[in-house]
């Protein structure tokens, strides 16, 4: 290794040039089997272009610069490598003191460093590791992001694939309940397309039999005639298409104007008319016998009620004058089945809106408290296994008590109160000792308004089939073993 005036030469060895040193205007770096390290940092230049020609033969050459001193690199690579750091200052414009690199680079290196003043080499290679690691962090939470936007777009496409088949999937189940088929493949049960595929075919073999037919050029009032014949054709197809859903419009606006007795002749139509006016009319029959239900529940109601208020004045007068204890015992019997009949109404009202408020609970000791409050004994209640489910207590404490309560009314009182898991399911089952229920009245006897031996509303074991049913269960009545009937119900035990 030699360093010479105006000349660099490196020979099997290294170099290294920094602190305040003059350079010359021409300086001549010649680097062979070695490294050398030129620190610009604290050099003092001359004004103008100060000239750097390399020649770097199976070595390293390193040129460390400040980030405000202007450099221009233009080095000859031959099977090797020349680097500039991307903020090496422009020197295009340059005004005052410049740096020109020059020369070539065989099987070798030639780098340009900008390196702040005073920080080593190794902490900038740092800095430079720890850029390189965050650019390569950003660029895999890049290609992330771009997977995770293609992956919802392919989502979203899939979910649109599958909404389109569900909907192609009920409207061929809804072909395929129809009675009306045919035969005809579900997809063109639809009469309007049966019809439109039928004209339209016919439109096209006569406009090219006609075509083929006509001789020279066809005449002038050919065009109006044609014209004519179309908009006639078009017209009777659109009222045929068209006439069946005005009935539909008719009598859904007659519906919603309260003429629930309007009906669609279903038997003169086919196709989706069919199923439409089928709909409709099953529509009206349902509102029909809610209103004729809710008109039933209002007189029933007021008939209950009008009967132990009428009782609750004779007894407030009764005790008034005589301060009667007995009277006013009398009188809290009559506050507790009113108080009974609100409770049914307020449960029948929450289950017509759905408004369940589900909550984990076990029914064992449910069943259990609602045996005492009935004033019977404890030990009548077995609960087997786990029975806890997520159910709404008001209306689940309802179902129990009206079971007890239809036993004590129709069954001579209840005898057993059992609370069991049936697999998913957790049954509740209420044992009596009365005559049972004959086969042919246990449907009736889950039905509101349906007159029975003990009076009433009829409210009490319809409430419990409907309580079942939001639940995920459903409500049953058979015979008792020894005798008796035993009424019971089922609920999902997940929510």
């Amino acid at each position: 290794m030699t360093i010479e005036a105006g000349r660099i030469k490196v020979r099997l060895g290294s170099t290294e040039k920094s602190g305040a040193w003059e350079v010359p205007r021409e300086l001549d770096i010649n680097v062979k089997l070695g490294n050398a390290s030129v620190d610009m940092r604290e050099a003092v230049l001359q004004p103008g272009t100060t000239t750097f020609t390399v020649d770097v033969s199976m070595g390293n050459l390193e040129i460390i610069v400040p980030h405000d001193l202007p450099v221009i690199v233009d080095v000859d690579s031959t099977l090797g490598n020349v680097e500039a750091s991307p903020n090496v200052a422009n020197a295009s414009n340059a005004v005052g003191s410049t740096v020109r690199v020059v020369g070539s680079v065989r099987l070798g290196n030639c780098e340009v460093i900008t390196l702040e003043r005073g920080k080593s080499l190794e902490a900038h290679f740092r800095d430079d590791l720890q850029r390189d690691k965050e650019l390569r962090h950003q660029a895999r939470e890049e290609r992330h992001e771009a997977r995770s936007r293609r992956n919802k777009e392919r989502h979203h496409r899939h979910e649109r694939r599958r909404r389109r088949w569900q909907e192609i999937q009920a409207e061929k189940d809804l072909w395929q309940r129809d009675k009306h088929r045919g035969g005809v493949p579900w997809w063109l049960m639809s009469r309007m397309r049966r019809r439109i595929f039928m004209w339209l075919a016919i439109a096209v073999v006569v406009g090219f039999s006609v075509g083929y037919r006509l001789d020279g050029k066809p005449h002038w009032w050919w065009i109006p005639i044609t014209l004519g014949v179309l908009g006639m054709v078009s017209g009777g197809i659109a009222w045929k298409l068209t006439h069946p859903m005005i009935l539909a419009i008719k009598a859904a606006r007659d519906i919603g104007d309260g003429k629930l007795d309007s009906r669609i002749d279903v038997t003169r139509y086919g196709g989706e008319v069919h199923i439409l006016g089928t709909a409709l009319n099953e529509m009206a029959e349902k509102i029909q016998k809610q209103l004729s239900d809710q008109r039933q529940l209002l007189a029933a109601v007021s008939h209950e009620l009008r009967t132990p208020l009428g009782h609750m004045r004779v007894l407030i007068e009764t005790a008034r004058d005589a301060k009667d204890e007995k009277a006013l015992g009398e009188l809290e019997k009559e506050v507790l089945v009113l108080d009974d009949l609100v409770g049914r109404l307020l449960a029948q009202s929450r289950l017509e809106f759905g408004s369940l408020d589900r909550k984990p609970l076990d029914l064992g000791e449910l069943a259990a408290d609602v045996v005492i409050a009935a004033s019977l004994p404890p030990e009548i209640v077995e609960a087997d296994g786990d029975v806890k489910a997520s159910v709404d207590p008001t209306l689940m404490r309802r179902a129990i008590a009206n079971l007890v309560e239809n036993a004590r009314v129709h069954g001579n009182g209840a005898v057993a109160v059992r609370v069991q898991r049936r697999g998913a399911q957790i049954a509740i089952e209420v044992d009596d000792a009365g005559p049972g229920v004959a086969a042919d009245r246990r449907a009736d006897a889950f039905r509101a308004f349906v007159p029975s031996s003990g009076g009433g509303l009829g409210l009490g074991l319809a409430l419990v089939s409907r309580i079942a049913v939001a639940h995920g269960g459903g409500a049953w009545i058979s015979d008792r073993p020894g005798g008796g009937a035993r009424v019971g119900f089922t609920v999902n035990a997940r929510a």
